[in-house]
């Protein structure tokens, strides 16, 4: 059965949105004075640096610096689980697309709600939608309804001003920019090879923690540095802490739309936090269609949670690769092939990171929950993630690093098979066993998060509701030109 590739298309652009909106609300409260006034110089001192550690890991990097300077003492991998993204996965299966989307990557307008409003947080976002990247992502938070401040609207309300504000109060600024602006040398892959953003790219998220408009210089901390060869590492040397003009700031920042998200205290936690955060990651690890994309349950060629580790499972075979192959017409299909296998492990290995650390920070997080049973049922799956995981995945610069794994291996060596045979049923059917293997992987991931997920569902004494799947589609209209924005964010996503 084939859907339209816009309408598969639109559902990419939604589920992997890199924008953020306010918890709650489909307007804003006012947090600026009818007038400003600023400190000429103001820096906040004591916030922890946070390395996110792993491409992908940005906005919970940022967010975890931001949170841990407010007094809400939570790590990188404590923001992982308490959001629920160290607990999801996405799989897209349809036509030329075949994809793991893992949980940093699933929608953050969903999870960054839940998270905020758990933790009872003020929440302002901003961006200027008379930038090409602004514009797009207000199309985007369109489509589910939320408004944004938006400083095209105002002459008072400016970046500039809001990042005044927010640091004179006490609150470090986390805010979206295009890495290809930013002075580390790990970014001149960026520079050398990529160039500057494109409207639909996904931004990286840096804090700013100081300003001085005497020398029109900002303080940064920046999460993404010693990422990616050959800088790989916990960057010792300091480069994470650096300032920058207000030009190159601006270059950075309107780049990205002016995305800005201003965190601040609010109520506090929820009475009923554990109960509360427990049932929503049971929903996740389940693959309960409505808590990942509601409104969109229907779409039939999205997986979620257990489930989308058994469709992917399920697509290990000679009949959906060469569907998948197929569909790329006259694109290299040997490139198509070795990308499969490639993306497959990028983002396999993402999921990994983020299951296993959120999986750590979990009894901290529910300590009065009887969690034992939930813990040995969700540690099956680690040993069958670390198989399709390898951290030279994402570590790749240009070149993709050769590695010994089951993913590369075999991909590859199906890719070189039908260059030498040009015989793609061939190819694919010499790699029978190893497509079986990959599958049996899958297959124990998925029954490990499913068992997982209704043990904590019975913890908490209530019945788990396993979601059906339906083939009835939904339509979803959207303006065509949003369609670049699900290669760009996949294929040129930034850290």
């Amino acid at each position: 059965m084939k859907i339209s590739r816009l309408r598969s298309s639109i559902l990419i652009i939604i589920l992997v949105s890199t924008v953020s909106i306010p918890a709650g609300t489909d307007t804003l409260t006012e947090v600026h004075p009818a007038e400003f006034s600023f400190s000429v110089s103001e820096e906040i001192t004591g916030v922890p640096y946070v390395w996110q550690e792993v491409n992908g890991f940005c906005f919970p990097a940022a967010l975890s610096m931001v949170l841990q300077s407010m007094g809400l003492d939570l790590s990188l991998y404590d923001i992982l689980a308490a959001s629920g993204t160290g607990f999801s996965m996405v799989s897209v299966s349809v036509d030329e697309t075949m994809m793991f989307l893992p949980g940093v990557m699933v929608g953050q307008l969903p999870w960054f709600e839940f998270f905020t409003h758990l933790y009872g947080l003020d929440m302002q976002f901003y961006l200027d939608s008379s930038t090409a990247y602004g514009n797009n992502a207000l199309q985007i938070l369109g489509i589910w309804g939320t408004l944004a401040t938006d400083y095209s609207n105002s002459a008072s309300i400016t970046p500039l001003n809001v990042m005044r504000e927010s640091i004179d109060a006490g609150y470090p600024l986390a805010i979206s920019v295009d890495t290809y602006y930013l002075p580390p040398v790990d970014w001149d892959i960026v520079r050398n090879y990529i160039g500057p953003m494109q409207p639909g790219g996904a931004g990286h998220a840096i804090v700013i923690v100081g300003y001085n408009d005497t020398s029109q210089t900002v303080h940064v901390y920046d999460p993404g540095v010693g990422l990616v060869e050959p800088y790989v590492g916990y960057p010792e040397d300091g480069r994470w802490n650096y300032t920058m003009s207000y030009s190159t700031l601006d270059d950075a920042w309107q780049s990205a739309g002016y995305v800005t998200f201003r965190v601040s205290n609010g109520t506090g936690q929820v009475t009923d936090f554990e109960d509360r955060l427990a049932y929503y990651i049971s929903q996740r690890l389940i693959g309960n269609r409505s808590a990942y994309f509601e409104g969109y349950e229907n779409f039939f060629y999205l997986g979620a949670g257990a489930d989308a580790f058994r469709g992917m499972g399920l697509d290990m075979t000679l009949e959906a690769i060469l569907d998948y192959c197929y569909n790329y017409m006259e694109v290299d299909k040997p490139e198509a092939i070795r990308r499969l296998g490639h993306s497959l492990e990028v983002m396999m290995t993402m999921q990994y990171h983020a299951y296993r650390g959120a999986l750590d920070s979990l009894p901290d997080l529910l300590p009065s929950i009887e969690l034992g049973a939930f813990i040995e049922e969700s540690s099956e799956a680690l040993s069958h993630m670390d198989a399709l995981s390898h951290n030279s995945s994402i570590t790749s610069g240009i070149e993709v690093i050769s590695r010994d794994t089951i993913l590369y291996n075999t991909f590859y060596g199906m890719a070189a098979s039908f260059e030498s045979s040009h015989d793609l049923d061939e190819a694919i059917s010499e790699f029978t066993e190893e497509l079986h293997e990959i599958a049996g992987h899958l297959f124990a991931i998925a029954d490990a998060w499913k068992a997982a997920g209704e043990t904590l569902y019975d913890e908490l004494g209530i019945v788990p509701e396993i979601p059906v799947e339906s083939l009835i589609l939904i339509e979803a209209g959207a303006a065509s030109a949003l369609i670049v924005v699900a290669v760009l964010v996949i294929w040129r996503r930034r850290v």
